[in-house]
């Protein structure tokens, strides 16, 4: 009995012999999506400021539950692109971005704040989100909330089959990371991750464009002046049809955080201890 105590003792001994612990930080970065107003995965004219909050519980030295709230901001711009129907559209946005989620961090190589051989490692992470945006965009010296205006015909009484996109969504954070322990008290990390969206309307861009009578009629003069901006790069009005394609409906919008981390260890008596 005391040599099969002991067996199980040795093979639990990596999940047991180290305390679970909090972690308390913030995260400083930048943020930026891709999505049908981008031409490249980054897009580097509009990468922004990002920062936030992170919580972490250290399950163990291989597994650990973390907590965030990233507060950034996403755009994008046809004037960008090298393609010359791209640059004709002319559409472009912004938006800010809350977003606020649960992911699982794997070490790799264990990490154990105050432990000589696990005080660094790399990390893989994924888990779920909920986050906020609201795609807004120039004319004429004023910012315009773009979901409002249904650029796409969505809210109007021939597309009725399109809804207005909701502006609270999930999406998929995956992504990896390093992290470092300082001591016993404090840890720093670089992180990358990206976030899958099930929307394509992160930039208000997605389908077809409709008839200009279409939109004045349900939401007014600005929302087709909006809808369809190609007369300001041609110096001429190009009329469509809901048979033009305005984005790619096949692609969804992805938006990410990159940056760094710096965390405290609540209870740091408790790292390290059999």
């Amino acid at each position: 009995m005391q040599k099969i105590l002991i067996f199980f003792l040795v093979i639990l001994f990596p999940f047991v012999s180290f305390s679970q612990y909090w972690e308390v930080g913030l995260f400083g970065g930048t943020s930026f999506y891709k999505g049908d107003l981008t031409p490249q995965i980054i897009d580097f004219n509009e990468i922004h400021h990002a920062e936030g909050a992170i919580v972490r519980y250290n399950v163990n030295q291989w597994f650990t539950v973390k907590g965030n709230a990233y507060y950034g901001e996403v755009s994008g711009n046809d004037a960008n692109a090298k393609a010359y129907d791209t640059k004709v559209r002319n559409l472009s946005f912004k938006s800010t971005l809350l977003d606020i989620g649960v992911q699982s961090e794997i070490n790799i190589r264990g990490f154990q704040a105050g432990h000589p051989r696990y005080n660094n490692t790399p990390y893989l992470f994924f888990g779920l989100s909920i986050f906020r945006f609201n795609p807004k965009s120039e004319y004429n010296g004023t910012w315009y909330e773009l979901q409002p205006m249904g650029t796409e015909g969505q809210g109007t009484t021939k597309y009725n089959d399109r809804e207005k996109y909701a502006l609270t969504q999930v999406s998929i954070p995956m992504g990896f990371g390093w992290k470092y322990a300082l001591n016993r008290y404090w840890n720093v990390g670089m992180e990358f991750g990206t976030r899958a969206t099930f929307t394509d309307y992160l930039d208000d861009v997605s389908k077809t464009y409709v008839e200009d009578d279409v939109l004045r009629s349900n939401h007014g003069e600005i929302a087709v002046l909006l809808a369809n901006r190609s007369g300001e790069y041609l110096d001429e009005y190009e009329s469509f049809t809901s048979e033009d394609n305005r984005g790619n409906p096949t692609k969804l919008d992805w938006y990410y955080f990159a940056g760094i981390t710096i965390s405290y260890n609540i209870l740091p008596n408790a790292c390290y201890r059999f």
